[in-house]
Parts: C-alpha cells; sequence; structure tokens
C-alpha cells in the first residue's frame, strides 16, 4: 500500500512539474484579466480566485479522449455560471425560466388566450431581483410555490417546443419534489440545462472522428457555455445542432450510409426545427453524401424525408404564428407579407443592405461571442486574439479525410441557406415594414455554420504537402491538443471573471 501511495505521489509532482507553465499561466492570466478589467488589487476576491484557480488547474490532470476532454471543460467551467451568473441575468432568461415553469405544471404547450399564461409565482419573486447575484438575495428562504400568476412574456417562447425545456424543467421538478427553495430551483434548472448540452457536445464531438480537435474548440466557444449554463432553450438546440453536423461527417467516413442513419439523421433535423427553424435545414447536407455511400433507393428515401421535414416545419410555423397572434400583442407596423412587397419594390436598396451586412459579419456581428448578460457588458477587445486562435487551431489540426467536392459544395450551399435564412427571419419578424435593416442578430447564432464549414479546412494537409522540403520538428499530437485546449480554457477564464468582476466587485 505504502509503494503504491509513494509511486502515485511521486508520478503525480512529476507532472506537475511537467505543467508548470500551465499553471502559471492559469494564475497569470487570472491577474492580468482581473487588472485589465479595472479590478484593484486591494479588493482581490482571494478565495474566489483560489477556487477558480485550483479547479481550471485539476483540468490539466484529465486524460483520455478528446470528447471527454469537451465535456469536463463545459461541466467544470459551465458550473462556475450557473452559480456566478447574477438572476436571469442571460438574454431573454426569464422568459426561459417562465416556460419551464410552465411545462413544469404539465402543460407541453402555450396556450391559445392570453388569460391562460399562467405559470408559478416564483416568477415574481424572481423578477424582484432581475440581475441580482444570486448569493444577494432572498430566494434561497423561499420555497418554490404552487400558487399562479399571470406572465405575458411567457408567449414570447411559442417559438419553441417543449422538448428544448426538458432539462431546466427536470432541475424544477426536482425542487418542487423535495421542496427545496426558489434559488436551488434557478440552479438545479441552470445545472441541468448545461448537462444536456455538455452530453450532446460530448457525443457530437465523438461522431466527427477525425475532426474532433477542431469541433471540440469550436464547441466550448465561451458563450456556449454561458448560455447553456442558464434557462436559455439554446443550449439544448445548440447541442442538437452540434450532433446533427457531427452525424453529417460521421456518414462520410463510413463504407455506406443506413437507412437507420438517414432515419435518426431525419428525427434530429426535425426536433431542431421545433427550436431553431433555419436550421432544419441540416437535413439538406444528406443529398451531398457521395453516391457510393448511397444506392438511388437511398437517395429517394432521402427526398422523401427531406420533404417530411420542410411539411413539418411549415406546419410548426403556422401553429407558432397563430399562437402569436392570439396571446401576443402585435405591432401592426410589423407585417411580414407587406415588407416582402416593400423590399421587392426597394430591391437596389435591400441588396446594398445585404452586402453590408455580409461586410460587418466579423468585424461587427461576431464581437457578441464576447459579450454577456442582457448584451450589457463584454471584453470584445478579446474576440481578434480569439479569431487569430481558432486560425492556429484550423492550420495545425490533424488531417482529416478527405473531402468529396460534391460533399464540401453542399456544406458551403447549407450554410449559406442557413445565415440567409437567419438574416432573413430576422428582417421579416424584428423589423417595421419600411425599416430595410436588419436588427437583434447575435454572432452566436451562427455557433453551428461555424462548425459546419470548418470542419471542411484541410489546409494543415495541404501545407505539409506542398512545402515537403520544410524539416518540421513534429510535436505529439497529445501535447498540441493539451495545448490548444489549454488555450480555449483560459479564454472561458477571461468570460467567467468579466461576469465576476461586472457583479461581485
Amino acid at each position: 500500500m505504502k509503494k503504491r501511495l509513494s509511486k502515485f505521489s511521486h508520478s503525480f509532482l512529476k507532472e506537475l512539474y511537467e505543467k508548470k507553465y500551465y499553471l502559471i499561466a492559469i494564475w497569470v492570466t487570472l491577474i492580468i484579466t482581473y487588472v485589465y478589467l479595472d479590478g484593484h488589487l486591494a479588493f482581490l476576491p482571494k478565495k474566489t480566485f483560489l477556487l477558480l484557480g485550483l479547479s481550471l488547474s485539476a483540468l490539466l490532470f484529465i486524460k483520455g479522449k478528446v470528447y471527454n476532454k469537451v465535456f469536463s471543460i463545459i461541466m467544470l467551467t459551465g458550473s462556475f455560471f450557473c452559480f456566478f451568473t447574477p438572476v436571469m441575468d442571460s438574454p431573454d432568461e426569464n422568459f426561459h425560466y417562465s416556460r419551464a415553469l410552465y411545462i413544469s405544471e404539465g402543460h407541453l404547450y402555450l396556450p391559445s388566450n392570453k388569460q391562460d399564461l399562467l405559470v408559478s409565482s416564483d416568477i415574481s419573486d424572481v423578477e424582484k431581483f432581475f440581475k441580482k447575484p444570486l448569493v444577494n438575495t432572498d430566494l434561497g428562504r423561499k420555497e418554490v410555490s404552487s400558487k399562479k400568476v399571470q406572465y405575458n412574456n411567457l408567449a414570447n417562447t411559442n417559438g419553441y417546443s417543449f422538448v428544448s425545456y426538458i432539462p431546466q424543467t427536470f432541475g424544477i421538478l426536482i425542487a418542487k419534489v423535495f421542496h427545496l427553495s426558489i434559488s436551488a430551483s434557478i440552479l438545479l434548472g441552470r445545472f441541468f440545462n448545461l448537462l444536456a448540452f455538455a452530453l450532446l457536445c460530448r457525443l457530437a464531438v465523438k461522431k466527427s472522428g477525425p475532426r474532433e480537435q477542431i469541433f471540440g474548440i469550436l464547441a466550448i466557444v465561451p458563450i456556449n457555455i454561458y448560455i447553456a449554463a442558464s434557462f436559455n432553450q439554446d443550449a439544448v438546440a445548440n447541442g442538437l445542432i452540434f450532433l446533427a453536423i457531427g452525424l453529417f461527417y460521421s456518414f462520410l467516413d463510413k463504407d455506406k450510409v443506413s437507412y437507420k442513419d438517414l432515419f435518426i439523421y431525419f428525427l434530429l433535423s426535425v426536433l431542431i426545427a421545433l427550436s431553431k427553424l433555419p436550421y432544419v435545414l441540416l437535413i439538406g447536407l444528406l443529398l451531398f453524401i457521395p453516391k457510393e455511400k448511397m444506392s438511388r433507393k437511398k437517395y429517394l428515401m432521402v427526398v422523401l424525408l427531406i420533404g417530411t421535414a420542410a411539411l413539418c416545419s411549415l406546419l410548426w410555423l403556422k401553429i407558432t404564428s397563430g399562437l402569436n397572434l392570439n396571446v401576443i400583442n402585435v405591432n401592426p407596423k410589423i407585417n411580414p407579407i407587406e415588407k416582402i412587397k416593400y423590399t421587392i419594390e426597394n430591391m437596389p436598396e435591400f441588396v446594398r443592405m445585404m452586402v453590408k451586412e455580409g461586410v460587418n459579419f466579423i468585424p461587427f456581428k461576431l464581437q457578441s461571442l464576447f459579450t454577456f448578460g442582457w448584451l450589457a457588458y463584454d471584453v470584445k477587445a478579446f474576440i481578434w486574439l480569439y479569431l487569430v486562435f481558432i486560425s492556429i487551431v484550423i492550420l495545425v489540426s490533424p488531417k482529416a479525410p478527405k473531402m468529396n467536392k460534391i460533399s464540401k459544395l453542399g456544406v458551403w450551399l447549407v450554410s449559406l441557406g442557413i445565415i440567409f435564412g437567419i438574416l432573413m427571419t430576422a428582417y421579416l419578424m424584428w423589423g417595421e415594414i419600411t425599416d430595410m435593416s436588419i436588427k437583434g442578430i447575435q454572432g452566436r447564432y451562427f455557433s453551428g455554420v461555424v462548425i459546419l464549414l470548418a470542419l471542411t479546412a484541410s489546409i494543415s494537409a495541404r501545407l505539409s504537402i506542398q512545402d515537403s522540403g520544410l524539416v518540421v520538428k513534429e510535436c505529439k499530437k497529445e501535447k498540441v491538443e493539451e495545448l490548444l485546449f489549454f488555450v480555449a480554457t483560459l479564454f472561458i477564464i477571461v468570460s467567467l471573471l468579466t461576469t465576476i468582476i461586472q457583479y461581485y466587485l
């Protein structure tokens, strides 16, 4: 026993020494970020820093598959976000919280009348402490309530199915069964939402095969984890989107794609349509699977499945539009049909606007990847460092199997379709008839598109082929992988500190 303990101690100390620069980098990043965000060293939150530093240091010693690393990073850093994010401070979190409360009462879909928008009075107690740190409220002393109040903002979730609220609702139900506090229900709801996202990401990265390094790092973009650690339905929606992307690339690596594969992908696409409608176009990727992997009958099946998914999407759009007219105060100046007519009459101006949106995408829209709260605070300066980092990841990632040109074309066409769908949804549904602009779009809406396109990259393979005379000192794959995920985690630390400094100091 003593020999084993001694051997373990020696091995641990040796590994600790080998990772000394990583450990130093964690603490240096914490201090520099704190100072950069105007924190005063005299008021340094020592206990919080110690907890963060030790927890993140522990990630360095997690070995194994990439998908397990991704899961661990999401769960550890996301748990901090669950606790430190103030009450309902994530975008529209109060709306999503009210929907989870509503579903916990056994109501899967929204009512058709405004007077029936009844949820637990917990929502009223929670909104009294809107954007306040959870520890500075009395919600820990109030038990979850069965009393009902009318909450009209519940109708703002009409575009989403109950499916993407199952994890949050499960957390609330646990609080109800054990008569826990409102504070506990918030933490449990956030935690199970985070867990669902982490599990879906783990499976998605695993399915992506040799592309797992790029996939894993793009999946743990700070804003993705921040949103997942809230009641926002985007956690499950993004997880499903990532899984669909991972499955598609796994089909490209298979010798043959089965009917079972196609049906599973179809079901996944329908679920996505119920939470992020523009991303239902992912089912179109099936048309671009190389012909040697599918028979003619399977291609006919794909066409049938795409048609069925399209009908399901249209039906869902009709249902949610009907609810919208009945329970939401509709702005008469917002009319998609009339706006389409106005756009056709002013097509040159519309084209100019769309060109500007395309050019401004990276300098303006992607900045929201480092914008938190209700778009209230940010560290936008880090977006440029992050873009450089992602570029390096793509350059040094292991070579993936060569992608068929038709499949690559399909990825680009579907991606452009999704982007156009997102932009046009905002343009037609959120703007007034004569408003020739796109408002309300955030960079995080395109996280699925970014991953889908990034996985087509084969730059590292081309560089090694083109310059065969260059002698390159090869690092072990594990070392490069460890470094890249470490840097990705540092960006999450920066984002987490942004929230802590904003509300706790």
